[in-house]
C-alpha cells in the first residue's frame, strides 16, 4: 500500500463517519421535536381553555415579549398593583387552574417564580419553547 492509498482510505472513512453521526444527530433531533409536539398536542386537548387564552395572549402584539404572569381571583385584580401591563389568569374562570400549571410545569412550559416574602400572588414565566409551541400551534 502506498501512502496516497492509506490517506485516501482514511479521508474517506473519516468522511463516511461524519456522515453516518450526523444522520444520527439528525434523526435524534427529529425524535425529540415529534415527542415534544406530541406532549404539546396531548396538553392541549386537556387544558385547551387555558392554553387558548395564553395562546391568544402571546399571538398579541402588546404581549410579543411578555413571559411572566399573575394568577389571581377575579375580585383580587384591583389588588395587583403593578407599574407596567400584566398577563393575568384568574382562578374563577379556569377549572382547577393551579393543578392545570403544576402539569405544565413538570413537563417545563412553566417556571412558578413566586416570592414568598415578596409576592401577594402566585407569579408564573412561559418558557419560550412553550411560547413557540402556542404561536406554531393551528387553531
Amino acid at each position: 500500500m502506498d501512502i496516497l492509498t492509506v490517506v485516501f482510505s482514511f479521508i474517506a472513512g473519516a468522511a463516511i463517519g461524519v456522515v453516518i453521526a450526523h444522520s444520527w444527530n439528525t434523526h435524534a433531533a427529529q425524535e425529540a421535536i415529534s415527542k415534544l409536539k406530541n406532549l404539546f398536542d396531548r396538553l392541549w386537548q386537556e387544558h385547551a381553555q387555558l392554553l387558548s387564552e395564553i395562546k391568544r395572549d402571546m399571538d398579541n402584539p402588546d404581549y410579543q415579549f411578555q413571559r411572566e404572569f399573575y394568577v389571581i381571583k377575579k375580585n383580587q385584580r384591583f389588588s395587583l398593583s403593578l407599574p407596567r401591563p400584566c398577563l393575568v389568569y384568574y382562578l374563577d374562570e379556569h377549572n382547577d387552574l393551579e393543578n392545570q400549571l403544576r402539569n405544565l410545569e413538570a413537563h417545563g412550559f412553566v417556571i412558578n417564580v413566586t416570592d414568598p416574602n415578596k409576592d401577594k400572588f402566585a407569579r408564573y414565566v412561559l418558557s419560550e419553547k412553550f411560547v413557540e409551541l402556542l404561536r406554531n400551534k393551528q387553531v
